[in-house]
C-alpha cells in the first residue's frame, strides 16, 4: 500500500498529466466527483514505446502517423497513451511485442523523420474508471526517459535500451494498492477517451 503522502504526490501527478488532454467535464469528474474514489497505483515492469516524427512539410501526415500507430498498438497488445503533439506512447507487458510494433512502425513511415525509442524498467501506472471503462497511463521517470531515448535516435531510427532483452525474472508487480484492477483487463487505446467532448447545443 501507499502512503497518504505517496498517493496524494501520485494523485497530482496524474492531474497534471491528464489536465490539458481531457475534456473538463471528464476531468472534473476524475478528482472532484465520484470517480476519484476509482483512481487506484501499481508499480510493474514495462516496455515503452516512445515515437515521435516530423513532417517534410506540413502535409497532413500526422493524421497517418496517429492512424497506423492505433493500429499497430490494437495488433500488438499495447496500450496507448493521449497523443501528444506529434509524438506517441504505447506501453507494453511483453517486450518483444514493443520491438516488433516499433519495427513495422518504422516501415509504415512515409515522408517523415521518426525516431523510436524502446526502454524496459518499473514504471507506475495509474488506473481509474471514467464512464464505467477501466484506464490506465504511466507515470513517473520511465515515459520521459522512453522520450529521451527516442530523441538520441538517429532520424528513421528505433534505439532499444539494453535492459529491454534482459531476463524477465522482475516482470512482477512491486508496489500495488491491495484491490488495484488487473493490467489486462484495461483500454487498449487511451486516446480514445481523450479524444471524447461534451455535448454542445447549438442554437437555431
Amino acid at each position: 500500500m501507499h502512503t497518504v503522502q505517496e498517493r496524494a504526490l501520485l494523485l497530482e501527478a496524474l492531474s497534471d498529466k491528464v489536465l490539458h488532454r481531457l475534456p473538463p467535464a471528464i476531468w472534473k469528474g476524475l478528482f472532484l466527483g465520484e470517480e476519484r474514489d476509482s483512481i487506484r497505483f501499481e508499480q510493474r515492469h514495462l516496455t515503452l514505446v516512445h515515437a515521435e516524427f516530423r513532417a517534410a512539410v506540413d502535409d497532413g501526415s500526422a493524421v497517418g502517423f496517429h492512424q497506423a500507430v492505433q493500429a499497430l498498438n490494437t495488433r500488438h497488445n499495447g496500450r496507448l497513451d493521449p497523443y501528444q503533439d506529434n509524438a506517441a506512447l504505447v506501453t507494453f507487458e511483453n517486450p518483444g511485442a514493443a520491438v516488433r510494433m516499433a519495427i513495422e512502425l518504422q516501415r509504415s513511415a512515409v515522408h517523415t523523420s521518426l525516431r523510436i525509442g524502446v526502454v524496459s524498467g518499473v514504471c507506475t501506472l495509474a488506473y481509474f474508471r471514467v464512464h464505467g471503462r477501466l484506464w490506465c497511463t504511466p507515470l513517473g521517470d520511465q515515459p520521459e526517459r522512453a522520450a529521451a531515448v527516442a530523441a538520441t535516435a538517429s532520424g528513421g531510427g528505433i534505439l532499444i535500451s539494453p535492459e529491454t532483452y534482459g531476463p524477465n525474472e522482475g516482470r512482477l508487480n512491486l508496489h500495488v494498492d491491495a484491490d488495484a484492477p488487473e493490467f489486462a483487463d484495461s483500454e487498449l487505446d487511451l486516446s480514445t477517451l481523450a479524444l471524447e467532448r461534451e455535448a454542445v447545443d447549438i442554437p437555431c
